[in-house]
């Protein structure tokens, strides 16, 4: 009944468009594609969105696309670059496993190895289990697609608020290859560069690689030294196998490392009464206190540390049949080993440290059949199969300060352990169709079914070291194998007009889940271990919208959105009937409703000018939360448990507004290039209690890039000069779930200014 009411609803919509497309006719031609020179124009956008190459502006889809050329001319290379080249996205790295995707105020869901992400992120085609597997270098990327809104019937995994798609460049049988070297401030270095070419007249292969450095900008006032800076390295090889017209394959092996200090906090604010607890429990244990006002200090004594090693691989095979059928083939291996070291008490005090292992393995198999296009009506349909296993092991380590720290003398020395194993098996069969009812009118409807099978097992060893009695403290816990399996189904219905060959109108609803899962956990005293399940997220997401482009030189697109979601995960507060205390556990919230509008505005309106404009307004709020935590500010008069119904949700700003501008002109034998952005986004809470103390006021960045580029004997070579945060914001860019046991607030701090110098060679 829920699915035959959404599509009640959409009925209007589509019976809209369905009106335009019997009255009088209009003006209709087909309008070729439109490359960019420097004499203006609009580039067209090839994308796969719907799994076959098309225009970007005739896919009925938000769709927001960034090119690997512009990410070069940017200098970005990091996942949170795209914060400022997307529309509606919020990319939070605290650490790599940290990490989180939202799109439209949704995936700001806490970190969590038993939970998918909101935002599906696929790499070649492939999907990353984790967020955090997209936290590399990106090398050699051909294109970046975002599609925004729930997507379950064409790609492998089912997600709730959008999918981001990256795609690298392919081996080419022409050789070609590229080498750039940057230098910076705080000692930045970057190499990167790839080869390409024909290895025999039907395989070729493309080998790219990137090395990464750069010292911190958080002054650690305990040891003296600089953190958050990081060193990465990278490299692909791939391989392209095309013995005729009718079949490719394409395999490609990656590996990347990264070793960092990352995951720094500094603190933000003191909390209520002017930090009078903070205060007074800081001068009582003897440790100094220090708020700097523009967040880049902190006082840890614990070396902070991060390693990741990542990699896989994945085989595309393409077999194109009689009729023009597309059979499509992928099989993939991925593999993420993340191991922290944290200092848990914030302090100059040797009192907690320690971090949560991750040994992840995923294996995933898609199989799709395209039909070819040119009838009545095309479809896609596939099935899709995914496999993730995790060895974790949670340590947390008691220093000789725990007693003083905790008021818990006997935890002194101690180191105790819980070892996770987590398993998902995920099978499902997808498919979509469109019916081209007239030359103008298009209905698509899709539908997914998705299965998926979990198990969690979880031990806490018996502690090592500590005082007499720890045993009672920390002692053993074996949870046996828990599990649970969820079914679900999603549906697409959606209708789009060509009014003319530059209008396309759409309108459409569609659903997406995203799977339960099992909080690799102890359960809380007097809780049993059902308060570690957690049930599906859902979406039900209603667009209309339209896509333009006038007189070859303007590209209009905007839209309207309404998502509802169910059982949004996130932490939620249940009474102990031991305890009569109200504790903390990973469950869903009820409901969240987002809507808004959104834009993206391109122009060439000169010769080697270009203007852009990604804007959004985005109501984001919960609509049940009554059960939620509790702020600083209402903790100390008393309160245990809050309601959060209608407020903001944590980490979703109202607006995003991203202009950016491009200039290219030629004197002689060069061409001088210009670009600038700036990224700008309202207020939003920082934690998920939602106080005032962790509120982050609206902020901007300015980033530009200047160079000269001229021809070679046999290629191009080009020098930038680039500057990122020109005007030196201070801001913070996350943080983490609640007040301390102080009451106070740590957050995560955005980069100061950062400037250099790039030089780029393509031969």
């Amino acid at each position: 009944m829920k699915v035959l009411r959404s599509a009640i609803k959409v009925g209007l919509g589509l019976a809209s468009i369905g009106l335009i497309a019997t009255a009088p006719d209009l003006a209709y031609a087909q309008a070729a594609g439109v490359a960019a020179d420097l004499a203006g124009g609009i580039e067209s956008v090839t994308v796969t969105a719907r799994r076959r190459e098309e225009s970007a502006q005739d896919v009925p889809i938000p769709i927001a696309t960034l090119s690997g050329a512009a990410l070069e001319s940017n200098g970005d290379f990091r996942l949170e670059d795209l914060n400022r080249n997307l529309p509606s996205t919020h990319v939070f790295f605290g650490n790599p496993r940290q990490t989180s995707i939202a799109v439209r105020g949704l995936g700001n869901n806490p970190a969590n190895d038993a939970l998918e992400a909101s935002v599906g992120v696929y790499l070649d085609n492939v999907y990353l289990g984790r967020p955090g597997m997209a936290n590399l270098d990106l090398i050699d990327v051909e294109q970046i697609d975002l599609l925004r809104g729930p997507q379950g019937t064409l790609f492998g995994k089912n997600t709730t608020a959008g999918v981001l798609n990256v795609s690298t460049r392919k081996p080419t049988f022409e050789p070609e290859a590229q080498l750039e070297s940057s230098v910076g401030n705080r000692d930045f270095y970057q190499v990167r560069g790839a080869v390409s070419g024909g290895l025999t007249e039907t395989l070729a292969g493309r080998f790219s690689f990137a090395h990464s450095s750069k010292d911190g900008f958080v002054r650690n006032l305990t040891t003296g030294k600089n953190l958050n800076g990081f060193e990465r390295t990278g490299f692909r090889g791939q391989l392209l196998y095309r013995p005729s017209d009718e079949l490719s394959v394409r395999v490609i092996g990656d590996y990347n490392e990264e070793h960092s200090d990352a995951s720094v906090n500094t603190l933000y604010s003191l909390g209520p009464n002017d930090g009078a607890l903070v205060k007074t429990r800081f001068a009582q244990l003897g440790v100094p206190l220090y708020l700097d006002p523009d967040h880049r200090t902190t006082f840890n004594n614990h070396p902070a540390k991060m390693d990741v090693r990542q990699g896989g691989g994945s085989v595309e095979a393409n077999y194109q049949f009689g009729g023009g059928h597309t059979l499509t083939s992928i099989t993939a291996y991925r593999s993420w080993w993340f191991q922290p070291t944290n200092d848990g008490d914030f302090t100059p005090l040797s009192a907690l440290s320690g971090g949560i292992y991750v040994d992840d393995e995923q294996w995933s198999q898609e199989i799709r059949l395209a039909s070819p296009t040119g009838g009545p009506i095309d479809y896609v349909a596939g099935l899709y199969y995914f496999n993730q296993r995790q060895d974790n092991a949670q340590r947390t380590e008691y220093g000789p300060d725990a007693g003083l720290f905790l008021g818990r003398p006997i935890l002194a020395n101690a180191v105790s352990q819980i070892d996770q194993k987590l398993t998902t098996d995920s099978y499902a069969v997808f498919g979509q169709a469109t019916w081209h009812a007239s030359e103008r009118l298009d209905f698509t409807f899709g539908a997914r079914q998705t299965r998926e099978d979990k198990s969690t097992w979880v031990r806490r060893n018996l502690p090592v070291g500590g005082a007499p009695g720890i045993e009672a403290a920390l002692g053993y816990y074996e949870s046996g194998t828990l599990k649970r399996s969820d079914d679900t189904t999603s549906l697409l219905l959606s209708g789009s007009l060509k009014v003319t060959a530059d209008l396309l109108l759409y309108s459409s609803v569609s659903q997406g889940a995203k799977s339960g899962g099992i909080n690799p956990d102890l359960p809380k005293p007097g809780l049993t271990v059902r308060s570690l399940y957690i049930e599906p997220e859902e979406a039900t997401d209603f667009e209309l919208g339209f896509k333009s482009t006038l007189f070859d030189r303007l590209q209009l697109n905007a839209n309207l959105f309404w998502t509802n979601v169910t059982d949004y995960q996130a932490t939620t507060l249940e009474l102990s009937p031991v305890t009569n205390t109200q504790q903390q556990v990973l469950s869903n919230v009820g409901k969240v409703r987002s809507r808004g509008v959104e834009t993206e505005i391109s122009t060439a309106p000169l010769a080697g000018v270009t203007l852009a404009l990604n804007a959004s307004y985005n109501d984001v709020e919960y609509r049940d939360y009554r059960n939620a935590p509790c702020a600083a500010e209402r903790s100390v008069q008393g309160a245990t448990v809050c309601d959060l119904t209608g407020q903001q949700v944590v980490g979703a700003p109202k607006w995003v507004i991203n202009p950016s501008a491009g200039y290219e002109h030629r004197i002689g034998r060069f061409d001088l290039l210009a670009n600038l952005n700036y990224a700008w986004r309202s207020s939003v809470f920082a934690t998920a209690d939602n106080s005032q103390f962790s509120r982050v006021d609206g902020y901007g960045v300015l980033n530009a890039r200047v160079g000269v580029a001229s021809g070679l004997s046999s290629g191009q070579w080009q020098l930038s000069l680039w500057g990122r945060n020109l005007l030196d914001k201070s801001y913070v860019v996350g943080g983490l779930s609640g007040a301390s046991q102080f009451l106070t607030y740590s957050l995560y701090p955005g980069e100061p200014r950062s400037y250099g110098a790039s030089l780029r060679i393509d031969f």
